[in-house]
């Protein structure tokens, strides 16, 4: 095989790595927050959130190959911030693992209790779901990583086949009169969210090292692997806000303060049966599948941050017991947390962790240490300074 042909499946293969990390449960929450401000300006707050995604991995992509050996964003920050930037990065991670879990938990709890009501032909609480689906979850990761591979694609084939069935459904049934609601103050509600769904920076670093550092395939594989999930959002949205011909204003604002998911939006909101049913699969494959993957990837950031070694099976079963229990009596005790949940986790967590620190340590990297790497994205200050100023934007909406 040739060095371009092997680049070639390098580059292909980044770009479905960049694409499966965005995609999850940000996407069930979005239609809800969308719904309020329409299909087109929701879909233009998606492009500006593709834009500055896309803008914050570039960045990441200078300060990793500012390194010859793997490193992560932990190690970025102390490199840049020192002892103080370690820690405030392993706190966020934490907050944000946290609050991707109590919206997963409570999504898939819901999903479960619903499935089972209507099968047993009796109303269950949420909690039946919730204490079904985690220790399930937790279950499947215990088993190891290649038992997660093997669910994860199993899950991901029913989560495609599903969701190009309840569009093949949806398309003859939109209302082209729901697609044109137009509320351009609601489309900053749906920044947080929107900011979910395009989180892959995480991986950027791993992304870094699979493409064998050559700079031509990772730009493209973060730029084509964010504009596949902006497509599938697209045609997400406009296929559920066009079922929504009925809905007005005050119903939509409701059904968001509940902090529901898709399902709910669809159930309240369209009398379309078929592609509700196909919606629900889609809804629950969409969330379980993340929940799997980042459950095994907090235990190994649990372990690597507490220092226990991977053969101390007492310590790893605790360890497991830290990363899930947690959000499990939180989303016990107060129910309803899945919107806001991903407000937080994207609003608040994401920013400060993928934005914020990205930006402040090429600005400490580039000008205060006069480090000169391989690549260096253009824009110079101005650039730093607006994605400082868009950030600290978007933390005072989620306080507001």
């Amino acid at each position: 095989m040739s060095s371009s042909t092997s680049q070639q499946g390098n580059t292909f293969s980044a770009t479905l790595l960049v694409t499966g990390c965005c995609m999850g449960a940000g996407m069930i929450g979005l239609p809800v927050v969308s719904a309020l401000a329409g299909f087109i300006p929701s879909t233009l707050a998606m492009i500006f959130c593709y834009a500055f995604a896309v803008t914050i991995g570039f960045l990441l992509v200078e300060a990793t190959l500012w390194f010859d050996h793997r490193v992560n964003l932990i190690t970025l920050s102390q490199f840049a911030l020192g002892k103080w930037g370690r820690i405030i990065t392993w706190l966020f991670f934490l907050f944000l693992f946290y609050c991707l879990f109590v919206a997963y938990i409570d999504g898939v709890g819901q999903i479960i209790s619903e499935a089972l009501s209507n099968v047993l032909h009796v109303s269950l609480p949420r909690s039946v779901g919730i204490l079904i689906s985690v220790p399930c979850v937790g279950g499947i990761v215990y088993m190891g990583t290649k038992t997660v591979s093997i669910m994860n694609r199993c899950f991901l084939l029913i989560s495609i086949l599903s969701f190009c069935t309840l569009v093949s459904l949806g398309l003859p049934k939109i209302q082209g009169s729901a697609l044109l609601r137009m509320e351009w103050k609601a489309t900053i509600a749906t920044i947080p969210i929107l900011l979910i769904c395009f989180g892959y920076q995480n991986l950027v670093p791993l992304l870094v090292h699979y493409a064998k550092r050559n700079i031509y395939s990772i730009r493209c594989a973060i730029l084509i692997g964010n504009l596949i999930p902006f497509l599938i959002y697209s045609l997400w949205d406009f296929v559920i806000l066009g079922l929504l011909s009925k809905t007005d204003n005050a119903t939509l604002s409701q059904l968001i303060a509940q902090n529901n998911m898709a399902t709910d939006l669809l159930a309240s909101a369209s009398n379309v049966s078929s592609v509700l049913l196909f919606t629900q699969i889609f809804s629950f494959f969409a969330i379980i599948t993340p929940f799997m993957a980042n459950t095994l990837a907090f235990v190994d950031f649990l372990k690597d941050g507490l220092k226990i070694p991977h053969d101390s099976n007492e310590r790893e079963l605790r360890v497991y017991i830290l990363a899930l229990a947690p959000p499990t009596i939180l989303t016990l005790l107060y129910p309803h947390l899945f919107l806001r949940a991903l407000g937080f986790a994207g609003g608040f967590a994401d920013v400060i962790l993928f934005a914020i620190m990205p930006t402040l340590i090429v600005w400490i990297g580039r000008y205060v240490k006069k480090i000169k790497g391989p690549y260096e994205l253009m824009g110079g200050k101005p650039l730093l300074i607006a994605v400082l100023l868009i950030s600290c934007f978007i933390l005072c909406i989620k306080k507001g």
